[in-house]
């Protein structure tokens, strides 16, 4: 469908002491990012409503593959800015995602999810939501625009949206990064905090991203148990050897989703396809393959390591011996020799693992893990 973007840049910035648009978020600027995540998102294409240093604005947006328009009110406020964008859409757009330019760090995942929203139902808005609270980008049919550009400004857009309320519907998602706003020095330097993890899911988005799967609490406990594990794991590890380097914040992450399509046919895979399809990279191959390991001899221990270690330790929300864990599939598939033998496998695989870990992380991996959590609160 032909559903564009629209980027309000015209502030002042006058909270943050300088411009916004232009300030460095990783390798890209602020304005940047919020035009790529719409156009990477699904967007035909950018308009950037520039007003305060408008060259220099329109200029950045030329750079990043986007058009811009000047709005010689924007000092009226940013409904005017909103109604410039809208003139200049093409006149068979079908639709069209507003975004604050201080709003940087939402997921083009999310753009793509409310667009293929958008091409089933097709109403009025469609509001991204995270915890119960509607954040930015909106996505808005084009049916909207001549009431926004006929508005009187009494109420600017938040009345002309509240009229088409009953034909607005949410999408919930797993992106906290919708309520984000940057207008103050301090919110840009977490801004860059949070841009290291972008692709890694916080662990507020990880209960969103339960509630989405609809993950059993029983589940759920079970994955808090095996997080806990794999960061201990981890800790000690690079406390021996800090080279290694090992990510806890993609550790955690990965040991809360583990068994996040718990239920579903090939849990693994379906959890993996999940969280790819979120933007969640950093994680995604880490829960598709923590069922087995094939780790090679003079690879290093890696995050993926640490997770699948935990869960062959971790049943329901009590540490047990890797034979007691494995055992128990033997018995179940004890009349079926080519399932014995996978089975097998998959011990002896995940002994050698635990060998080569009791190795460099000079301990005993089971007494580690039983000290380390037997007053943990969550198991």
């Amino acid at each position: 469908m032909r559903l564009h973007g629209i980027v309000l840049a015209a502030g002042l910035s006058s909270r943050m002491g300088c411009l916004k648009a232009l300030l460095p978020l990783g390798d890209q600027s602020v304005l940047s990012r919020c035009v790529h995540t719409l156009l990477d998102g699904g967007a035909m294409d950018v308009t950037v409503v520039t007003g305060h240093r408008s060259e220099d604005v329109s200029a950045e947006a030329a750079r990043c593959g986007a058009r811009a328009v000047m709005n010689p009110d924007y000092k009226q406020g940013m409904f005017t800015s909103i109604r410039q964008g809208v003139q200049a859409l093409p006149r068979d757009a079908e639709g069209f995602f507003l975004l604050p330019v201080d709003i940087p760090l939402v997921r083009s995942s999310t753009v793509r999810s409310l667009m293929l929203t958008f091409l089933k139902r097709q109403p009025a808005i469609i509001y991204p939501r995270f915890n119960g609270e509607r954040g930015h980008p909106p996505l808005i049919n084009a049916r909207l625009i001549p009431a926004i550009l006929d508005d009187d400004e009494h109420d600017g857009m938040r009345g002309v949206l509240a009229r088409f309320e009953s034909d607005a519907c949410d999408k919930d998602m797993p992106d906290s990064h919708i309520l984000n706003d940057m207008d103050i020095p301090t919110e840009y330097e977490r801004a860059k905090e949070l841009l290291r993890l972008h692709n890694t899911p916080l662990p507020e988005e990880c209960q969103a991203l339960w509630d989405i799967a609809d993950t059993p609490e029983a589940t759920r406990a079970h994955c808090r148990c095996v997080a806990d594990a794999a960061c201990i794991l981890a800790e000690r590890l690079s406390a021996v050897n800090p080279a290694l380097q090992l990510d806890t914040a993609i550790i955690r992450a990965a040991g809360l989703l583990h068994d996040v399509a718990k239920g579903s046919r090939n849990h693994e895979a379906t959890g993996g396809s999940l969280l790819a399809g979120y933007g969640f990279s950093d994680i995604a191959d880490i829960v598709a393959s923590h069922r087995d390991t094939n780790i090679t001899p003079d690879a290093p221990l890696s995050e993926r390591e640490m997770v699948f270690l935990a869960d062959k330790y971790v049943r329901g929300t009590h540490i047990v011996a890797l034979e007691k864990r494995y055992g128990q599939r033997l018995r179940q598939w004890m009349h079926d020799p080519d399932a014995v033998k996978a089975i097998k496998g998959r011990l002896d695989r995940a002994k050698a693992l635990q060998t080569r870990y009791e190795t460099e992380a000079r301990t005993h991996l089971p007494d580690l893990l039983t000290e380390a959590m037997s007053g943990a609160p969550s198991c």
